[in-house]
């Protein structure tokens, strides 16, 4: 009996060792094998460090551009889901460009090797005037989005989309107008990954009203 106890221990430490950890649960969703595969931490952490955004300077730039179709996302610049996300954002401000439209770009650490350096480096594979984007130590925008999102934990990996005359008014950010994400935790009908486009069909929509 004692010999079959510890048989059944060494398993279940053999097992769980293999489990991912909790903070990489949104990196292994759908999506980590389309984003390009140069961007390694190694070469990020060779960039010059974004410079800090925190709740205010966000609530001013999206409060400013309030009468625009604002995309609001929160990413880790080393996740590959998230790059990808990334790269859907392009895709959708190269098809739009019109300056009513708007991208807010929180870069937050969510796995190791996430830092501001790495956050300027997978910055730069996007170049658009129409981005404001910053480096979030402490997560604090993560945060206040979650319970935003009713997500109970740090937002990330997430893909807001606001409607013009949307303000943020309290300590809380208003809730999107639409928005989507690549988590293991939230609505699978929202998961970028799954219809990229769908989140160019709704940017298009509000566009098409704000004329």
């Amino acid at each position: 009996m004692q010999e079959l106890i510890l048989f059944l221990l060494g398993f279940i430490v053999a097992l769980t060792a293999e489990w991912p950890s909790p903070s990489l649960a949104g990196c292994q969703g759908c999506c980590p094998t389309s984003a390009p595969p140069e961007h390694s931490v190694a070469v990020a952490s060779k960039a010059e460090p974004m410079s800090s955004v925190d709740t205010d300077d966000i609530r001013k730039a999206f409060n400013a551009e309030s009468q625009k179709v604002r995309i609001v996302a929160l990413l880790s610049p080393t996740c590959r889901g998230c790059q990808a996300g990334h790269a859907t954002i392009a895709r959708v401000l190269g098809k739009f460009s019109s300056p009513k439209l708007r991208a807010m770009l929180v870069w937050e650490p969510i796995i190791e090797g996430d830092n501001a350096a790495a956050a300027s480096q997978q910055a730069a594979t996007l170049q658009d005037t129409r981005i404001v984007q910053g480096w979030n130590e402490n997560r604090n925008l993560g945060r206040l989005f979650g319970e935003t999102l009713d997500l109970h934990a740090v937002a990330w990996d997430v893909y807001l989309v606001y409607k013009p005359g949307i303000k943020w008014e309290g300590k809380q950010p208003p809730r999107p107008t639409f928005w989507m994400h690549q988590l293991n935790h939230a609505d699978p009908k929202l998961l970028l990954c799954q219809n990229p486009t769908r989140l160019s069909t709704e940017v298009r929509k509000l566009l098409e009203q704000a004329d």
